[in-house]
């Protein structure tokens, strides 16, 4: 045990929120109200080391924000949190000196790392489509983006590991992907009936993501995708490895009948690849729909 906190405090339930681990540094968001996303802290912890967990940051739950998607690689953690006026703020934390930098402030998406490149979506005004900006990790200045990247237009979520980036068309419904040798986007996957995209993570040529009923994965390298679990669940990729939970014994909301949770570990680059699909072809992303306002920069990653 790491870290405890009392579950119910003045009529209020306690929870722990994002978790990330980047093989030293795990980070953790504590909610202090599971009925208010804003009323929260994040955590850092050495796992290298014998001192206690230690507080990062305390949200005003005053100011409403974007859900919290903590990130941490490399012992830099990142999120964006809400400043007054309406915009957010975001944040590159180095770990080890405990120093906070904030490298923008905007009408922003939470945040994601793609290798040495931390980014989110922004709208530069209220008619403008989200569009993807970043700065480097290591100075924290603003990069150029790959003009494949550099170009989308209105996507719901977008994510990377560094070569590999992946994002998702404004309707949820479309998933694209793009590397460095790709002279366009490429369709990936399509949800089904009732299903949506959301969440991507990236880890080699394994594109996972959460769906309407459960989490699925695509496999680069044979143009096929398959469930990573029965029903419902979540997905954390970091590196070379991906971490798959989902409630045990199948999802329900009855805490009498829950029964914990399976966690499994997948290493894309030991796994050989999927079934091919013969019926796949490389479509890119058309300009009629990367031209769509998107949704509002602050309610997905």
């Amino acid at each position: 045990m790491i870290h405890s906190m009392n579950p119910v405090e003045s009529g209020k339930k306690s929870q722990y929120g994002s978790v990330r681990f980047d093989g030293r540094w795990l980070v953790f968001e504590v909610s202090y109200d599971a009925s208010d996303q804003n009323d929260w802290a994040l955590y850092a912890w050495d796992s290298e080391g014998r001192s206690e967990p230690f507080r990062v940051a305390r949200h005003d739950r005053t100011l409403n924000g974007p859900f919290l998607f903590a990130y941490v690689q490399n012992g830099k953690a990142a999120w964006a949190e809400s400043i007054p006026g309406g915009k957010n703020a975001i944040h590159l934390y180095d770990l080890t000196a405990r120093e906070d930098a904030v490298v923008h402030t905007g009408h922003t998406s939470p945040v994601f790392l793609a290798g040495d490149i931390l980014g989110w979506r922004e709208a530069l005004g209220p008619k403008d489509p989200v569009r993807v900006k970043a700065v480097s990790v290591g100075t924290g200045k603003p990069v150029e983006l790959p003009p494949v990247v550099a170009g989308i237009r209105g996507t719901a979520h977008v994510s990377g590991d560094g070569r590999t980036w992946s994002w998702v068309s404004p309707d949820y419904q479309t998933l694209y992907a793009w590397r460095p040798g790709w002279k366009e986007s490429a369709t990936i996957a399509k949800a089904g009936e009732g299903e949506h995209i959301d969440q991507m993570e990236v880890s080699g040529d394994l594109i996972s993501w959460v769906g309407g009923e459960a989490v699925w994965a695509a496999d680069l390298r044979s143009h096929s995708r398959t469930k990573l679990t029965p029903e419902y669940g979540s997905v954390v990729a970091n590196g070379e490895a991906v971490l798959v939970s989902y409630m045990a014994g199948g999802f329900t909301k009855d805490p009498g009948k829950q029964r914990g949770t399976d966690n499994y570990v997948i290493k894309p680059a030991e796994l050989p690849p999927l079934p091919a699909c013969g019926s796949w072809t490389p479509v890119p992303q058309p300009p009629d729909e990367t031209a769509l306002p998107g949704t509002d920069p602050g309610v997905s990653a």
